[in-house]
């Protein structure tokens, strides 16, 4: 599936999800940036500073959509919705790489997912203030999943949101009650699981990549 908004597509797809998703490239991440220069955090060796994502023809698009949903937002807002209503797969995935910016952005990101209650919205997340922000004037749509992404590698799940995920070196680490990432048991990919988009899981934990 695609949707064009102003001759740019929105959307990504990767072999592993098994649904669309929308990102702008990692280098713009606000809390991530700052991980990357930190030893053993889950944005230290980002896949999304790697393989694809740096090739310039995906970078080039990537810039065009952050213009959209910085410097248009209405107009990103209006075609997000206008296709997403169309789209038949029940999950959509924000934030492939990147993540968001500003209380504005994240109000319009909710505003997509109350528009289209057809499906299912993932939201992953390290911008904890931001959303706490966001949140104090509006409740999370029943629609959406916002996991909020631990910092450290093998490091404890927020107390702060009720959706979380971590990052494992050894199942032994992983967190009680927590989802274990069935991915990299079935060639890298999600396969039936839909563990990230549901809410009753509290945290899901992925192995370090």
């Amino acid at each position: 599936m695609q949707i064009k908004i102003q001759g740019v597509n929105a959307l990504s797809s990767t072999s592993k999800m098994p649904a669309e998703s929308f990102g702008y490239g990692a280098e713009r991440c606000l809390v991530g940036s700052k991980l990357r220069d930190v030893k053993g955090s889950t944005c230290e060796n980002c896949y999304a500073m790697k393989g694809a994502f740096t090739w310039s023809s995906y970078k080039n698009v990537e810039a065009k959509r952050f213009d959209l949903i910085t410097n248009q937002p209405i107009t990103f807002k209006e075609g997000m919705i206008k296709g997403l209503l169309k789209k038949k797969k029940p999950e959509f995935r924000w934030f492939d790489s990147g993540d968001v910016q500003s209380v504005d952005m994240a109000n319009i990101i909710l505003d997509i997912c109350e528009a289209t209650p057809n499906l299912m919205h993932w939201i992953p997340s390290r911008e904890s203030k931001i959303w706490k922000d966001t949140l104090v004037d509006r409740d999370l749509p029943s629609n959406v999943t916002l996991r909020i992404s631990s910092t450290m590698i093998d490091g404890k799940p927020s107390k702060q949101f009720n959706n979380t995920s971590t990052v494992h070196t050894s199942e032994s680490n992983v967190p009680l009650g927590t989802h274990i990432c069935p991915a990299p048991k079935q060639s890298g990919k999600c396969g039936d699981c839909r563990a990230c988009w549901n809410r009753e899981v509290k945290n899901v934990s992925y192995h370090k990549h």
